[in-house]
């Protein structure tokens, strides 16, 4: 942003500490940060399983145990949203590898995924009221989770009651606006791609519904 700010440790770095209150600091630091700089939204809490070596966001998270994810990441976005600043939790889910993240597809059974991946996401929901939450790239049982209605839908909103909005990975996180939108995707990062031109073909033919942009457009304008 051309401005002046602190550079903490990495995540990964910080996540050595086993130290909440001392990553609640920091992200109370961040918030402020971010609102002299005019900024209102930070996507920081990255709360993935780091169970690959070569995965390209390992410095990002915090390690590999969900309990110490989900209390850190507590930490952060209690430390950043303190400050009137949208904190946004990420890769909603499954994403822990890099070179086939675009396309992997994984197979995963119900209780895995409840015991081992989701328990950060929903820790620093429930409990955390984040603003925001990021899909991933990657496939979950044949659908990508930004179109997943599973994860976006009966997880995150029916069973969490999450409040904020969901916002794509970026460029390639949706594949199609059409199912993207209904399956609760409100805002396509970092442009309108899939939620441009086809998806105004699909509205106009009516293979999505104008009342599922509306809730969307309601979900940002709300949290905002």
């Amino acid at each position: 942003c051309g401005k002046q700010a602190t550079a903490f440790p990495c995540t990964m770095a910080r996540g050595a500490s086993f130290d909440p209150e001392l990553e609640r600091a920091v992200g109370a630091a961040m918030g402020r940060e971010f609102r002299a700089a005019g900024i209102n939204y930070a996507a920081a809490v990255c709360v993935n399983n780091l169970h690959h070596p070569g995965w390209g966001r390992a410095q990002e998270t915090y390690g590999e145990d969900p309990h110490h994810l989900a209390e850190m990441g507590l930490a952060l976005t209690q430390g950043i949203q303190a400050h009137g600043v949208m904190a946004c939790v990420k890769h909603f889910a499954l994403n822990s590898i890099e070179c086939s993240r675009f396309y992997v597809d994984v197979q995963i059974d119900e209780r895995t995924l409840r015991e081992i991946y989701l328990p950060p996401f929903r820790r620093i929901v429930q409990d955390g009221d984040v603003a925001s939450v990021m899909s991933a790239y990657n496939q979950v049982r044949g659908a990508y989770c930004g179109h997943s209605r599973h994860l976006l839908r009966t997880i995150l909103r029916q069973e969490w009651k999450f409040r904020g909005f969901v916002t794509s990975d970026w460029v390639h996180g949706i594949r199609s606006g059409r199912k993207a939108l209904r399956a609760g995707m409100d805002v396509e990062m970092p442009f309108a791609h899939r939620y441009g031109k086809p998806l105004r073909r699909s509205l106009k033919n009516g293979a999505a519904k104008s009342k599922h942009v509306e809730r969307s457009v309601l979900r940002v304008l709300t949290t905002r």
